[in-house]
């Protein structure tokens, strides 16, 4: 039974920027879970098939990305949900929720995902510190980063599966859109 999940990842440039904040926050406040995976966009939670469907979920995947285009995505400044987990922010949602949504019809259709497993809405954004962060150190993190500038931009070209392999999540594959700059 294979775990995965499929997102947006933004290029090396942007990511190794995420990874550095996403250190800082480890070190300065012990919050450690976003570093179990790179930098990206969710657009399907964690999801877990059998093996055995695993090239069919490719061919999907292959098939959905040979149909989208380009869209340019910016990032800008940090936010916050709740008192549990603070992130960079899209500026950009629009085109983010759009190929969200066709992922969503495309995935129901052909996927029998659990309920739980099941996206019903997306808020596009980079973690950098998650619910292990904790109620005493919450409050320290966002004071440091809730004024701070960031600024960042790139195309999205491709979408890209993740695998589980027992402790973090690799990038399995990657599918292009139909055209790749």
């Amino acid at each position: 039974m294979g775990f995965y999940f499929i997102a947006l990842i933004p290029p090396e440039a942007l990511c190794e920027r995420i990874w550095i904040l996403k250190l800082e926050i480890a070190d300065k406040y012990g919050a450690k879970n976003a570093l179990k995976l790179p930098a990206h966009i969710t657009l399907q939670i964690p999801f877990r098939i059998n093996d055995k469907e695993e090239s069919g979920l490719l061919e999907l995947l292959k098939d959905f990305a040979s149909k989208q285009h380009n869209f340019g995505v910016v990032v800008s400044g940090f936010r916050k949900f709740s008192n549990r987990v603070i992130f960079a922010d899209v500026e950009t949602k629009q085109p983010v929720i759009e190929v969200f949504e066709k992922l969503q019809n495309k995935l129901s259709i052909h996927l029998n995902l659990k309920d739980h497993e099941k996206a019903t809405e997306i808020h596009p954004h980079f973690t950098l510190a998650s619910r292990d962060l904790g109620h005493r150190n919450f409050p320290l993190a966002w004071a440091d980063f809730k004024d701070r500038e960031f600024q960042d931009s790139f195309q999205a070209t491709s979408i890209f599966l993740l695998k589980h392999n027992g402790k973090n999540w690799d990038i399995f594959k990657e599918f292009e859109f139909a055209n790749p700059v």
